[in-house]
């Protein structure tokens, strides 16, 4: 049975976390930053506030993935304000990301399914994310889905790639 892809709820909060923190800075994972419980609660609180999707994949054994969305009007943060500065496209973007996938669920071709429900949910909107530079199972993911990079900075002495969708 396929994944089901699903928008997700503020009840979703303690399953989200739970599936982020393997893969949080704080325990060796590939993700920028760590994710508590109150972190994710409050996005998903933003993200329904803002009209953007969040998105989750689950079986019946559970979570899959996450991939979370933000409105480019948010640049509050000094990564976002760097991001929409760097982003060299014309066209209405938001902010992709963070995305986490169950080691389960890799290389099946979840990341493309989450990628065409947003496209669906957003037309006409563009994503816009960073991957640290050393993740190059992320880059390749990306770049299968047909992701491009803008540009390149630095942050908390991390090497970034931002990426935009063409």
């Amino acid at each position: 049975m396929p994944p089901r892809l699903r928008n997700a709820k503020e009840n979703d909060a303690a399953a989200i976390a739970a599936l982020m923190l393997p893969e949080s800075s704080s325990q060796g994972g590939t993700l920028h930053g760590d994710f508590p419980l109150e972190k994710i609660s409050h996005w998903l609180a933003q993200a329904a506030a803002d009209n953007m999707p969040v998105l989750v994949a689950e079986d019946d054994a559970g979570l899959l993935g996450v991939l979370f969305t933000s409105s480019s009007q948010r640049q509050e943060q000094p990564l976002a304000a760097t991001m929409a500065r760097l982003h060299q496209g014309r066209a209405p973007f938001y902010f992709y990301g963070p995305v986490c996938l169950a080691p389960r669920a890799r290389g099946q071709g979840l990341l493309a399914s989450m990628g065409q429900q947003l496209h669906q949910q957003l037309p006409g909107y563009k994503a816009l994310l960073f991957i640290n530079a050393e993740n190059q199972a992320s880059l390749r993911a990306h770049a299968k889905l047909g992701m491009q990079v803008e540009g390149h900075f630095e942050t908390d002495g991390q090497h970034c790639l931002l990426l935009c969708e063409p």
